[in-house]
């Protein structure tokens, strides 16, 4: 069985976590944060070790399927904000390792949590882009910093972005709860924005139809994000179209 997909404004096509620019073949996707599992052993917390796997499966499967020559990895590769912990070196070098002899070509942009991520990138000589990067018609930054003046030009018709983890909270009548990851899709300036999901499993998102969601992007805080669009994602039955922000929040307190 293939991700689902879903096309969210031409040429964009959302596949599965990711989204697949095809003009560029180029497949993005955000928020690794690997070596989390140890992060959490710091504090005390023991979980196994198995995000990373889950994620290289999906990153290898989703390039296979759309064909993609190019991947993107749009911030928050890695999760420690201080040096980087042991599974940060390990999974990451893996992780790029394969990429490198599968010949795709990789791109970084800097997120918040991406110190000391340059050592490793420059084994295998991947640009580190900071604060975004431009894909033809395209901006792609991460989303912990608001756009300078200098990244917007007449041709950009698109900002991709990520960091929120956005998610959708559902509930019946009984009221048991479910939570998706989500895409949300709506205008920032003269463009479409769109904000990719969390890749991390172990991420489960900020939801965005709570009551009162506080979004942690300084670019969500500044807009009218009631009035975007909500893609639910479910890898093994499909992508949905749930409408407007604004009526998930409104069925929510409803039931």
């Amino acid at each position: 069985m293939q991700l689902p997909r879903l096309e969210l404004a031409p040429q964009l096509e959302a596949v599965g976590l990711g989204l697949y620019f095809k003009p560029r073949s180029t497949l993005v996707l955000a928020d690794l944060h690997i070596g989390y599992e140890q992060a959490l052993e710091g504090v005390g917390i023991y979980l196994p070790a198995v995000q990373y796997s889950i994620m290289k499966r999906f990153i290898l499967r989703a390039l296979e399927e759309v064909g993609a020559e190019r991947l993107v990895l749009l911030g928050d590769v890695k999760h420690e904000f201080g040096s980087a912990l042991r599974q940060e070196w390990s999974e990451t070098l893996d992780l790029l390792s394969t990429l490198k002899e599968r010949e795709v070509e990789v791109h970084v942009v800097r997120g918040n949590h991406d110190n000391f991520l340059i050592p490793i990138l420059r084994r295998f000589d991947v640009p580190l882009h900071d604060p975004y990067m431009k894909l033809g018609e395209v901006l792609l930054t991460h989303g912990h910093k608001q756009l300078p003046v200098e990244a917007w030009s007449e041709d950009v018709r698109y900002v991709v972005m990520a960091h929120e983890h956005p998610a959708v909270v559902l509930r019946d009548e009984l009221g048991i709860r479910i939570k998706l990851k989500c895409f949300l899709k709506g205008v920032l300036e003269r463009a479409e924005l769109i904000v990719l999901p969390a890749l991390s499993p172990l991420m489960p998102g900020t939801e965005v139809n709570a009551l009162n969601a506080r979004f942690l992007s300084p670019v969500l805080r500044q807009l009218n994000v009631d009035s975007f669009s909500v893609y639910a994602v479910d890898l093994e039955s499909g992508i949905y179209d749930f409408g407007p922000l604004s009526l998930l929040k409104q069925l929510l307190f409803e039931v």
